[in-house]
């Protein structure tokens, strides 16, 4: 892909953010976690200075709404809380649905996709409606918050996210796909710099509002979850234990 005017990489706490000043639209994926949230706040500070007429295009998906009805509304909560504190960027907020029949948790790896990758259900929709998006409304970087897992700890993540960077995976933060820029500023990051990065902002009232827990509760779900409703952290899932070890690490 050829582009006339290259991404500047802003060095924020030694991690490198791509942005270029000059671009009219960019989309975020926002979860509800710690990791997208604070990407989402950090390119927002960038387009203050640089491009305060940025239009953003923040892409959140809801997973698992009879067992964790809950995570629909947490990644409203990050949306409202850092969209109010920048309002005056053009907001646009999408909302896929992905069916719990489909989730890796049900099927595993079991579909191939259009490139040939053994994938369950949920990776294909969740691919293919940021696609859909960033096509259809001129999306210039698509920017994802995903981070590898942390180092010489007992509990384990997700395989593919044991990666060290190396000078044959470095691309693996900025790809090109479908004309457009696929950007992973936090590939080879930590989630212990993604929490320090709250401390240092005086964030923490946003680092509440997001959840990591993947743990399902018995006596809450679908029929009996309201909006606003306490639920607890299982305390047991990666997550939790990611969560609780980046916070540990960061005092």
């Amino acid at each position: 892909m050829t582009y006339t005017n290259p991404m500047k990489e802003y060095t924020i706490d030694q991690v490198s953010i791509p942005f270029d000043k000059n671009w009219s639209r960019i989309a975020v994926s926002v979860s509800g976690g710690a990791d997208s949230a604070l990407l989402l706040y950090l390119l927002c500070q960038l387009a203050k200075e640089h491009n305060p007429k940025l239009s953003i295009h923040v892409i959140s998906h809801i997973r698992c709404w009879k067992t964790k009805p809950w995570q629909e509304y947490d990644s409203y909560q990050v949306y409202e809380f850092i969209s109010k504190k920048f309002n005056f960027f053009n907001w646009y907020r999408h909302v896929n649905f992905i069916a719990p029949d489909l989730e890796y948790g049900t099927t595993g790896p079991s579909l191939t996709d259009e490139y040939g990758k053994k994938v369950s259900g949920d990776n294909i929709q969740i691919r293919s409606y940021s696609e859909y998006i960033c096509h259809k409304f001129k999306v210039q970087a698509y920017y994802n918050a995903v981070t590898r897992n942390p180092k010489n700890v007992e509990f384990k993540g997700m395989v593919e996210r044991d990666i060290e960077e190396t000078d044959t995976n470095k691309h693996l933060r900025i790809m090109t796909h479908m004309d457009k820029f696929a950007i992973h500023p936090f590939r080879f990051v930590e989630k212990k710099w993604v929490v320090k990065q709250y401390q240092r902002l005086n964030l923490l009232n946003l680092f509440d509002l997001t959840r990591s827990c993947e743990g399902e509760f018995e006596n809450i779900n679908y029929l009996n979850y309201r909006l606003g409703m306490n639920v607890p952290t299982c305390g047991n899932c990666f997550w939790c234990k990611e969560r609780k070890w980046a916070i540990e690490q960061s005092k």
